[in-house]
């Protein structure tokens, strides 16, 4: 379970280093060219039991790199056969529509590409509600103060182990350092969630979140992300 905002041209500075999906569901949003994103979160999402969160939380190391011609990829390193077996594997995101006034983006993708893991392939919309508002604030300079949150919805489908599941979420920026996500995946062993991503700077976030599986009539899973994002033209710079 992977993906953390980069609304492209219309996000503000200070969310840059929050993750480019939701809790759950990929987004439309792809890091940008020449930058990397790095994070820590943990595979085990149970809340409950001996074999929770709390006592194997499965850490899972991943990393997405931004690429020329609207791409993103990436690199985990999670376990094939938890809690062990550790190994690697791929993902790889296109953003070939841009949004605009009317048009809401697109993106394909494929995840968990790898020697003992099963394949994801997924399509995604993203539509900012307050596009208009956004993009008019963008040419009053005498009013750059007075700040629009960005609104938006994602919805698209996701195919995996020969089934297709329904993609629905939204992330609403309630102010330059906090961001609340919420998305949902259809079928009996996905989840509902709520959480959000604390913007330490243009580096550095925190994301978390709480989930309610769809056959399950209690809080079932918690997920925790730890996210740096650096410029390959200055590697260095903490």
């Amino acid at each position: 379970m992977r993906w953390p905002f980069v609304v492209a041209c219309l996000a503000p500075v200070a969310v840059r280093a929050a993750p480019s999906m939701l809790n759950q569901i990929p987004t439309t949003d792809l890091v940008p060219v020449g930058q990397v994103t790095l994070q820590l979160q943990n595979g085990n999402t149970e809340v409950s039991g001996r074999s929770s969160v709390f006592h194997q939380p499965q850490l899972v190391p991943q990393s997405e790199f931004g690429l020329p011609w609207n791409l993103e990829a990436g690199l985990d390193v999670a376990p094939s056969d938890p809690p062990h077996d550790y190994r690697p594997m791929l993902n790889l995101k296109w953003n070939p529509v841009r949004e605009d006034y009317r048009v809401p983006a697109v993106a394909v993708g494929a995840t968990q590409l790898g020697v003992g893991f099963i394949p994801s392939y997924f399509l995604v919309l993203s539509k900012t509600l307050n596009y208009q508002q956004i993009q008019y604030q963008k040419f009053r300079a005498h009013h750059r103060n007075v700040k629009l949150r960005g609104i938006r919805l994602h919805a698209g489908m996701l195919r995996t182990s020969n089934a297709w599941r329904a993609l629905a979420g939204t992330d609403v920026e309630v102010s330059d350092h906090f961001v609340v996500y919420a998305d949902w995946i259809s079928g009996a062993r996905n989840s509902v969630s709520l959480g959000g991503v604390l913007v330490i700077d243009r580096q550095n976030s925190v994301q978390a979140s709480l989930l309610r599986g769809n056959g399950q009539d209690r809080l079932s899973g918690l997920l925790v992300g730890i996210t740096h994002t650096f410029d390959l033209a200055h590697p260095f710079e903490w």
